[in-house]
């Protein structure tokens, strides 16, 4: 049986032999497999970080002359309100990594100053922005000594203003302030004041005061009106985790001093009929979706962020020119409604049944909306060439 001679290996480039450089070969299946999919998904990130910081760019570019205006020695730069509140869900924190990556840099490059609000708790925003209006009503809104009265007084400020709203919650809320804060009573009313003296009633068991103050304050609780029932099951509740630490607990939201329903049936208030608009607002997108089950919707916005830059960063581009439309109820009341829909199931079952302000209808009075703008810019046929200020003005 003859067997046939090995075959010699094929010839090699002298030049690399004599550099030492061993035979190249090809990777294998399993390694080109891998390879390839590093590399697909490091390009994927590359081109969509790259198109970000373009985008974001685009638009500080468009109002950075706005900061190189100048500023009168009494005078005061614009400033704007942020509203943040938490994504159903998760916590603060998303909603301030936004507002920092794709608003905040056109607002810096205009040379515009913001005060950021945070709320860590449905209603927060509502109840401070109502609470504000009645003062105002009230003639309290100005609170300064009169120290800093004479210092500020002669200071010239940009009347502009401006609201900008982070999610859907914040943007729900904020609206909902409004309405209450000028077409709500200035006062608590009296159903409002004995549910609040229930909690406090609550809150004083909770704390584990001797028995003479807790008994003094149940007698107060009960001349007012409330139903000793209440007060007696929450004493066996304490009792039931007596033994256990507890922890401090922040009072709750006040609820709000009209409902929905009762918008349309309120008087007009005289401060409200010498108001001619209120201040701009803008609601600006926050996408948050959680769930394994939506890997799939997460994993392709991970990979196109560049379109949420600049769909905000229009957004923050027009706050910074002042360039606004009439309030429409049909249009600006549906914006924010896909983030709404992608609210964990759980949490909004629950927030239903607890009665969340988020979960309600949103409802905006007839004499507010006439009041209100929106920011919003003109359609431009070309966004990459820089806008000047005649441009801007014309």
């Amino acid at each position: 049986m003859s067997t046939a001679p090995p075959k010699s290996p094929p010839p090699r480039n002298p030049v690399l032999v004599a550099l030492g450089i061993p035979r190249l070969r090809l990777p294998g299946r399993n390694m080109s497999i891998f390879l390839g999919t590093v590399l697909g998904i490091s390009g994927m990130i590359y081109y969509d970080r790259k198109n970000r910081r373009a985008n974001r760019q685009k638009w500080k570019d468009r109002v950075s002359y706005l900061a190189k205006e100048t500023l009168q020695p009494n005078g005061m730069p614009r400033k704007v309100i942020v509203y943040v509140a938490p994504p159903p869900g998760d916590h603060l924190d998303v909603t301030i990594t936004h507002f920092t990556q794709y608003v905040k840099p056109v607002l810096t490059a205009a040379a515009i100053d913001w005060e950021l609000v945070e709320a860590k708790r449905q209603g927060d925003i509502r109840h401070q922005v109502a609470e504000q209006i009645r003062k105002e009503r009230r003639g309290e809104g100005d609170s300064r000594d009169e120290l800093m009265r004479a210092v500020t007084d002669g200071l010239k400020y940009d009347t502009e203003g401006g609201v900008i709203c982070v999610g859907r919650g914040a943007y729900k809320e904020y609206l909902h302030g409004l309405n209450e804060g000028w077409l709500g009573p200035l006062e608590m009313p009296a159903s409002l004041q004995l549910e609040k003296r229930v909690e406090e009633v609550h809150g004083l068991l909770e704390s584990g005061d001797d028995a003479t103050q807790t008994a003094v304050e149940a007698s107060k609780a009960a001349e007012a009106g409330v139903v000793m029932s209440q007060v007696a099951n929450a004493n066996k509740s304490i009792e039931e985790d007596d033994g256990e630490e507890k922890k401090d607990k922040k009072p709750p939201v006040p609820k709000p001093y009209i409902s929905q329903a009762d918008y349309g049936s309120a008087p007009t208030p005289p401060e409200l009929a010498r108001i001619t608009s209120f201040q701009p607002i803008v609601y600006i997108p926050l996408p948050h979706i959680l769930g394994f089950l939506n890997t799939p919707i997460r994993t392709y916005r991970f990979f196109t962020k560049r379109e949420l830059a600049d769909r905000c960063g229009r957004l923050a581009a027009s706050v910074a020119l002042s360039q606004s439309r009439p309030f429409m109820p049909r249009i600006d009341l549906a914006q924010g409604m896909e983030e709404e829909h992608e609210w964990p199931k759980k949490w909004k079952e629950t927030a239903l049944e607890k009665g969340s302000e988020w979960m309600q209808d949103f409802v905006v009075d007839d004499r507010i909306a006439e009041r209100l703008r929106v920011y919003q810019l003109p359609p431009i046929e070309d966004e990459n060439k820089p806008t000047t200020p005649a441009a801007v003005e014309g």
